[in-house]
């Protein structure tokens, strides 16, 4: 028996019809970190009507006041008969700044009028719109994928799995969705955005382009195909007919959004050592020394954006951002100045600094037998262990801190691995650039503090913002860069991970603080 679903969200309403007894991730598109297992809790949306009685995953994630609400688990949640669903986030958000691409200006467009520089990350999309005279607006959106799995290795899971084209038709809609907001904005139409140039790392160009990712599945995880190609916009289910230019990859899981990194950064154009690190759900790094490039992926999963955070929310206004102490006394603040309503990734990284200060944690991340009387009060007793208040009602949970842990273990490792591999030391380096959003609001001494980046290198750091979009657009506004960017992209070296007795030393010395 055939069902309808009515989707709330963003003041917008439409209809799915499914068979009767279809999970609610079957009807709409949410965050789904752990795969659907039922045990992250982040795909939790409203819903009324003939659902499925309440599982002992959803009472265990949610608590009574939530279920009172009507507060659901969609991966566990099934429909049995016609409900309503209302998504709780909105689907695209303007970004905040202007960004490092505000000095960009067209040199030789892949454009005529509008084009767009877009940049498809693992966890979240962000695009901006350039016209002749520059850039003109961005907007960035949760990428929808994330539905499929947390990281690209689940996604490529689920891909040749036969999910392939669910894959594909998310990410579609997302830039589609991303084009059609940015030309409403600025009152023109799709057919005058005329050039994109896309970068992400080769799962996530995999995945838009429709490529069965098998080859990146096993090893010896070799791409068979690296990019460095122009497709046309139709062919990717986009509005309008625009040309689509995708930056060359170095290999299988260092993409493209590497390639573009580093013509933003001008690292190559440098006689002295540099390392360039990428902090998203799939980390990316990057070694300039003696005219060649050593690179390298880490899988540090998503908690630096807040994602499989208990509380752990995107860059949204209300964010905790920032955490300290202030004589004694925990202080915090968030984005916009509004009511807390979670703790963002630089939020996370402060308040793991403030609680190994205040000696609530200790350096294996386990909480504290005799902490400081002053700092006792700041702890909650749940049901789940010890957790640490903040204020305003959000919380650090003991499994947030070992989240963080395998999160910067695995970041300082690969970047670790890379110097030894190329036989640099630290101080030979002459800048290291964080790149990413998350980078971008970093605070570099609680990064130090919990060892995500070597106490030697905080004066040497250079903030980039998210550079892979960034060498985007300059790809975008010139493409006579096209051919740098190859030449780029084919000089790196990948430096494999996987059964690497170096990276799993340094891991396991790197997950303590």
């Amino acid at each position: 028996m055939d069902i309808r679903a009515e989707i709330y969200q963003n003041g917008r309403s439409s209809t799915v019809c499914r068979t009767e007894g279809a999970r609610l991730t079957d009807l709409v598109s949410v965050s789904q970190p752990c795969g659907g297992k039922g045990t992250c809790g982040r795909c939790r949306v409203l819903a009324v009507g003939a659902l499925s009685p309440v599982t002992a995953e959803e009472r265990k994630l949610l608590t009574d006041h939530e279920l009172e609400e009507g507060w659901r688990l969609a991966c566990a949640a099934r429909a049995l008969g016609d409900v309503e669903i209302r998504l709780p986030q909105a689907q695209v958000f303007d970004q905040i700044s202007q960004g490092e691409d505000g000095h960009i200006r067209p040199v030789e467009p892949i454009f005529s009028r509008y084009g767009l520089a877009v940049d498809i990350g693992t966890t979240t999309v962000a695009a901006r719109l350039f016209s002749m005279d520059g850039p003109v607006m961005g907007v960035g959106m949760k990428n929808p994928q994330t539905a499929y799995g947390a990281d690209v290795i689940s996604r490529i899971e689920q891909a040749i799995h036969g999910r392939e084209g669910p894959l594909t038709a998310a990410i579609r809609r997302a830039l589609a969705t991303i084009m059609d907001t940015l030309c409403e904005k600025c009152g023109i139409s799709a057919q005058e955005v005329t050039g994109l140039v896309v970068t992400g790392n080769t799962t996530m160009l995999y995945l838009l382009t429709g490529r069965n990712p098998v080859s990146l599945s096993a090893a010896p995880f070799a791409a068979d195909y690296l990019f460095g190609e122009f497709m046309s916009g139709a062919e990717l289910e986009l509005p309008g007919t625009a040309r689509v230019y995708f930056p060359r990859c170095v290999s299988a899981f260092v993409g493209a959004d590497i390639t573009t990194a580093i013509l933003a950064s001008g690292m190559a154009h440098s006689v002295r050592p540099g390392l360039l690190v990428d902090l998203g759900t799939n980390g990316e790094l990057a070694l300039w020394h003696g005219g060649q490039f050593h690179c390298c992926s880490t899988a540090a999963g998503p908690a630096f954006e807040g994602v499989g955070i208990h509380m752990g929310v995107y860059s949204v206004r209300g964010a905790i951002d920032k955490v300290w102490i202030d004589e004694g006394k925990i202080c915090y603040s968030t984005i916009g100045d509004e009511a807390a309503v979670g703790i963002c990734g630089s939020g996370i990284v402060d308040a793991l600094a403030v609680m190994l200060e205040a000696e609530v944690i200790d350096e294996t991340g386990a909480f504290c037998d005799n902490m400081p009387a002053a700092y006792a009060d700041y702890i909650l007793e749940t049901e789940n262990g010890p957790a640490f208040h903040i204020g305003g009602g959000i919380i650090v949970t003991g499994a947030d801190v070992r989240s963080v842990q395998l999160a910067k273990g695995s970041i300082r490792a690969g970047m670790e691995t890379l110097l030894d591999a190329a036989g640099v030391a630290k101080s030979e380096l002459d800048v290291l650039y964080i790149a990413g959003g998350f980078g971008s609001f970093i605070n570099i001494a609680s990064a130090v503090s919990i060892g995500l980046i070597p106490e030697e290198l905080a004066g040497k750091v250079k903030i980039l913002g998210n550079a892979a979009q960034v060498g985007a657009a300059m790809l975008l506004c010139d493409q006579g860069r096209i051919a740098e960017s190859e030449v780029l992209a084919r000089q790196g070296e990948t430096v494999h991970l996987e059964a690497n007795p170096v990276f799993t030393e340094h891991y396991i010395n790197h997950m303590l603080f």
